[in-house]
């Protein structure tokens, strides 16, 4: 006589914030399982909102530091404009008053990046002809992009005990790329190429090729070629941006 087998048991799902807090510590002691669980059930909104959480008061802290009439001073230096002390008072009184702008500008720039970047990716895929969902695109680069917010915890820590802030050398900051070793300021070209070299940026391209091989289902060595091939081309036109604005 024969039994039949009963079907497997499903895993049973847990809860959404509880998803959310393994992953962000998967991706830091195991990526490699993490981005597997990532790519066959994406998720995207935790880590971007733990990223917009934390641009908000980093915002506010460079902008209440700012000394704005450097600033402004700077501004004119460039253009060769002259302004009396009274269009000065004004001109520092308008960009203090403007700042809220710049507020509103981080906390959207998280979103901004995770959606453009995951776009390219999954155009990149599809192109390539992986059967890549723009959800898995999504869920990969917004966890990613992880260890950078643990960057910009270290950054507020950093930036907490100065008294003023200079806003164009905010990203050198941490010395976690090359960026510190030429000013922004005497050559701007040199200085983005460098600051492209970063811990951060490598690390986030390798947590993408683990996830992206998972989902596409190949070879690390293809898709590593393929996001190496894609940030080069960023720094390039990063570069050459630089070089006409300068």
């Amino acid at each position: 006589m024969t039994t039949e087998a009963s079907p497997p048991l499903s895993e049973p799902r847990r809860p959404k914030s509880a998803l959310g807090l393994s992953r962000f510590l998967g991706v830091f002691v195991s990526p490699q399982r993490t981005f597997a669980a990532i790519a066959e059930r994406p998720t995207w909104i935790p880590p971007v909102a733990i990223a917009t959480g934390l641009a908000l008061p980093l915002s506010e802290l460079i902008l209440s530091r700012t000394d704005w009439r450097s600033v402004v001073t700077e501004r004119l230096a460039k253009s060769g404009r002259r302004l009396s002390e009274s269009q000065m008072d004004a001109a520092v009184e308008q960009m203090r008053r403007l700042s809220w702008v710049w507020d509103i500008l981080a906390v959207l720039a998280p979103v901004a990046i995770v959606l453009c970047v995951a776009a390219v990716l999954w155009a990149a895929c599809q192109a390539f002809g992986w059967e890549v969902r723009f959800r898995q695109s999504l869920g990969i680069t917004a966890h990613s992009f992880l260890p950078s917010t643990l960057g910009s915890i270290a950054l507020i820590g950093i930036l907490w005990n100065r008294d003023t802030i200079d806003p164009g050398a905010v990203s050198d900051a941490l010395h976690t790329n090359l960026g510190f070793l030429v000013s922004a300021r005497s050559d701007p070209v040199l200085h983005g190429l460098l600051s492209s070299v970063d811990l951060f940026s490598f690390w986030a391209m390798g947590l993408m090729v683990l996830g992206l091989s998972a989902a596409a289902k190949a070879s690390r060595a293809r898709v590593a070629a393929l996001v190496g091939s894609i940030w080069a081309l960023y720094v390039l036109g990063k570069a050459g941006v630089g070089a006409l604005v300068s």
